[in-house]
């Protein structure tokens, strides 16, 4: 729970600026934003006295792209910018005119821009997808089928009945679950209802590429093994004698 901002507090530097402002706005409109690409801030969110007690999020090769777009942007902008230098100088030198070397120099900036929307649309659903268990409330978050950026949002009063862990169809997720361990956890919220010739749950919702530590912390919350009977206190009427043997 340490890596999620859930008391609502903002950052430093230019992003923490921004934030500042962005929560300036109606809460109303910022909300209906932000039901987009659910951030990590849902301290305003909880109702009263509610406390997060899990968060779970897809695993972190669905945001691969996104991460190494954003984490290194500088630096791709600037190897975006010595290839167009150095493609409109090489083509200058082979007998382009220069609008084609211009031209031919806007070809990394289209790549570039291509990727950035690549990584703005692959972290908006990486985000979409979230498990939340607080001391309230089970608040699941997927995005919604047949849409584009749009959320629906399940708030169970009690936990699900049945976890199941499956492999990804999709061979290429498949193959990171493979070197990860992450499954497809399908959670079952009533009967339970079984795949005729398989381990399968029936009637499940399905969230893709779910890391093990996030499935076994959600276990210990859905399975919670009884407690051992604590010691029983004897209190004698009368004073006993305490007889103390000798022998070996």
């Amino acid at each position: 729970m340490s890596k999620h901002n859930q008391t609502g507090q903002v950052g430093a530097g230019f992003l923490g600026w921004v934030t500042t402002q962005w929560k300036r706005l109606p809460e109303g409109f910022r909300w209906n934003i932000e039901d987009t690409f659910l951030p990590e801030d849902i301290a305003e969110r909880l109702l009263p006295r509610e406390e997060p007690q899990l968060v779970i999020r897809l695993a972190g090769y669905r945001d691969i792209i996104g991460h190494i777009v954003f984490s290194f942007f500088g630096w791709i902008l600037g190897i975006v910018v010595v290839a167009a230098v150095g493609t409109a100088v090489y083509s200058l030198r082979n007998g382009s005119t220069i609008t084609q070397a211009l031209t031919y120099a806007l070809v990394p900036f289209v790549i570039f821009i291509i990727l950035v929307f690549t990584a703005l649309k692959e972290r908006i659903e990486y985000n979409q997808w979230r498990l939340l268990k607080t001391n309230a409330r089970f608040i699941i978050s997927i995005p919604q089928h047949g849409t584009l950026f749009l959320v629906d949002n399940i708030e169970l009063k009690d936990l699900p009945k049945v976890l199941d862990t499956n492999w990804s169809p999709n061979p290429l997720w498949r193959t990171f679950q493979f070197f990860t361990g992450a499954r497809d956890l399908s959670i079952s919220l009533a009967a339970y209802k079984f795949i005729e010739g398989t381990a399968r749950v029936g009637d499940s919702l399905v969230i893709p590429d779910v890391m093990p530590k996030d499935v076994y912390e959600l276990r210990k919350l859905v399975f919670k093994v009884p407690k051992p009977p604590a010691p029983q206190k004897v209190v004698f009427s009368s004073p006993q004698k305490i007889i103390i043997s000798n022998e070996e």
